[in-house]
């Protein structure tokens, strides 16, 4: 697991490649050697990490308690969508504070609160069932088209639930309809998560896909339409 360390505005840079798991306690290391040195606002990017298992996960709580005890602040950027679901399923995801580009990140350490907001926005999750078209992004000229049943929603991207899943990081062009939206809406993903059947016995096989590139006008219509029907659900419970 390589990391590589940098510096922006007096933030700490960890850039981390590969896997975060059992094997991991170099990143222990690396940040308590950090905040001994007195350097607490610590950000990891996650851009190039290829999963992060339950013993990572440890690793991840053991290294934001250490900065957290040195009166620091440890955030994330880049995590991947099946990382964001590994730390929902153990509720650790209101912990970590997660963000989508790293200047917003940097800037939140002089300017909390600056994209809370906006991003717990980004990330409520709604059940939902919607149907969903999709194809690979790739070189042939008519690239077979597949149908499947969206699960959950959030602007940051959906669960489909088909047999017809594509490897991890696979490009995808998506079309579905969001309820109240006057057209369906189009955009591209990233295949971020293949269910374990296992784990996901309910939701297996399927998918999760990250939105690209969306819009912020297309991220905004999807973050309305959770927050507006998760209001609604609680009000009538």
């Amino acid at each position: 697991m390589p990391i590589r360390l940098r510096e922006v505005d007096s933030v700490s840079i960890l850039d981390i490649d590969g896997r975060i798991d059992i094997n991991s306690s170099d990143l222990i290391e690396m940040v308590g050697w950090l905040v001994n040195s007195g350097k607490v606002n610590v950000i990891l990017n996650l851009e190039n990490t290829d999963t992060v298992d339950y013993n990572g996960l440890s690793i991840l709580t053991i290294a934001y308690k250490n900065v957290t005890n040195h009166k620091g602040k440890l955030k994330l950027i880049n995590v991947p969508l099946s990382v964001i679901e590994l730390l929902k399923a153990v509720k650790l995801e209101t912990v970590f504070e997660i963000y989508t580009e790293e200047d917003a990140a940097v800037s939140s350490f002089f300017d909390e609160g600056i994209d809370k907001l906006s991003l717990r926005r980004r990330f409520q999750r709604l059940e939902i069932h919607l149907n969903v078209k999709y194809k690979m992004i790739s070189d042939q000229k008519k690239p077979k088209l597949f149908d499947g049943r969206v699960l959950n929603l959030s602007a940051a991207g959906i669960y489909v639930y088909t047999p017809y899943t594509f490897p991890i990081n696979s490009m995808l062009d998506l079309e579905f309809n969001v309820p109240g939206m006057a057209k369906s809406l189009e955009t591209t993903g990233k295949v971020s998560w293949l269910a374990d059947k296992e784990i996901q016995p309910h939701a297996y096989p399927g998918m999760g896909v990250s939105f690209v590139h969306l819009t912020p006008e297309k991220e905004k219509a999807i973050a309305d339409f959770i927050e507006k029907n998760i209001t609604h659900r609680a009000d009538s419970l």
